[in-house]
């Protein structure tokens, strides 16, 4: 496979009418809706060799209908991304499966996270109203003066540009330049393992397993490759003999020998999970798309689509203030679905097993709970109403099971103190609420 050091790349316009920083798939992806709606774009990336790293493998139907709208084929072979058309979660409680699709025949795509950044930035360099300018590093930003350095001819360029919108990831440099702190949380680490040669229960699925330290998320990214994402504590030993310890007992016996094949070639990939909310998108010509508004556990892997609906918002937006207000509003369920799920999946105090065994019975005994539950995950719907109404119906089923619990073995003081544990699952969403509306 070509590097993308092939990309043709044309010299860049003097005058542009958008520069977009960071040419990963949401500053493509945004340059090419902007041009899409006739501007002149300058993208620029520093760091053009550097895309085989652990991230966005998979993009959900409303990311991919992006894609359909902006009219983009990915120069990708078909053997090399996958349809997917939905998650299959594995209990912890050793019960049967239980399949999440996508909800009126959607699907979502997967592939190898270096092979879906080339396809896009020959996307975005092959379109007229783009240039693509790699090796150009963004050391300076004033007003709408922007200062990029050329990094192998070493020479500096300003430039003034109406609008300028920061795509440059979690340590962007336009965020910095806004004044913008970086409060980034550690929550834990993510271990990429790359398996080989296997096949999963569930073809066409995301898998899910639970039962572990923390979630494991796995998924097709090739022919013959499968992504597992493992979600590791932060205290826990980050060797690959630990991961075959904590992590071997919750995957089905089929998938072991594989597994155990790829710790024994360390293809495994360690990078940080941190949690940043998504409260700041910049300033009136100086805006900010993808991860560098912020961003939550990959555990959804809804980060790459929530970039994408930022960039489409963006273009579409009459002003800064309507792009700002509307993605406030729009990413709060996304982000607390999955701060939830997370704690949810990843906690083994009582609480937290009596919100599983709720979140089981209810997408079991109700499949308009896992149309909603797919739906509010992939994005295609943010309303705060339809996800506070299932989110309170969990908790109050999971505290139905505590008091039975109580009655049952006679333990009511401990009971009580699970009950008075409730009040923190109820606190984070009213406190990710209120930042929302400053």
């Amino acid at each position: 496979m070509k590097t993308s050091s092939t990309i043709p790349i044309k010299s860049p316009s003097i005058f542009p009418d958008v520069a977009v920083i960071g040419a990963g798939p949401v500053g493509c992806v945004t340059a090419l809706a902007f041009a899409h709606n006739g501007a002149k774009v300058l993208l620029l990336e520093a760091q053009p060799q550097n895309t085989k790293r652990l991230a966005g493998e998979w993009l959900h139907p409303p990311g991919v209908e992006i894609l359909q709208h902006l009219s983009i084929k990915l120069d990708i072979n078909s053997s090399e991304y996958f349809s997917g058309q939905g998650f299959v979660v594995f209990p912890d409680d050793g019960s049967e499966p239980i399949k999440l699709s996508y909800p009126d025949g959607a699907v979502a795509i997967s592939c190898e996270h270096n092979k879906l950044v080339f396809a896009l930035r020959k996307v975005a360099a092959s379109h007229p109203n783009i240039q693509f300018l790699g090796g150009a590093k963004v050391i300076h930003i004033e007003g709408q003066k922007l200062t990029f350095e050329h990094i192998q001819q070493r020479y500096n360029q300003t430039i003034t540009v109406g609008q300028i919108v920061g795509a440059d990831g979690r340590s962007s440099f336009t965020r910095k330049a806004l004044g913008i702190a970086n409060n980034q949380i550690l929550i834990s680490y993510m271990a990429g393992v790359l398996l080989e040669d296997v096949e999963l229960p569930f073809e066409g699925f995301g898998h899910v397993f639970l039962g572990g330290p923390g979630p494991a998320l796995m998924y097709r990214i090739g022919t013959n490759q499968i992504r597992i994402c493992l979600d590791v504590p932060i205290h826990s030993q980050k060797k690959v003999a630990y991961l075959w310890d904590a992590y071997s007992s919750v995957f089905p016996k089929v998938l072991l020998p594989a597994f155990r094949q790829a710790l024994q070639n360390n293809l495994v990939v360690w990078v940080a999970n941190q949690f940043s909310s998504r409260t700041h998108y910049g300033r009136p010509g100086l805006s900010l798309v993808g991860d560098a508004t912020g961003h939550f556990h990959p555990m959804t892997a809804t980060g790459m689509t929530m970039g994408f609906l930022d960039g489409e918002c963006l273009v579409r937006s009459r002003n800064f203030a309507t792009y700002q207000r509307q993605r406030k509003l729009g990413t709060y369920v996304p982000e607390m679905l999955a701060t939830t799920l997370h704690e949810a999946f990843s906690r083994d105090d009582d609480s937290a097993v009596a919100i599983r065994k709720a979140i089981y019975q209810m997408w079991r005994q109700n499949p308009s709970y896992c149309v909603r539950t797919m739906r509010l995950l992939s994005g295609a719907e943010a309303n705060l109403l339809s996800f506070s109404g299932s989110f309170l119906k969990g908790v109050m089923t999971a505290m139905n099971y505590v008091l039975i619990d109580a009655a049952s073995n006679h333990q009511w003081q401990h009971g009580t103190q699970v009950l008075q544990s409730f009040g923190q699952w109820l606190k984070s969403p009213a406190t990710l609420a209120l930042s929302r509306l400053r």
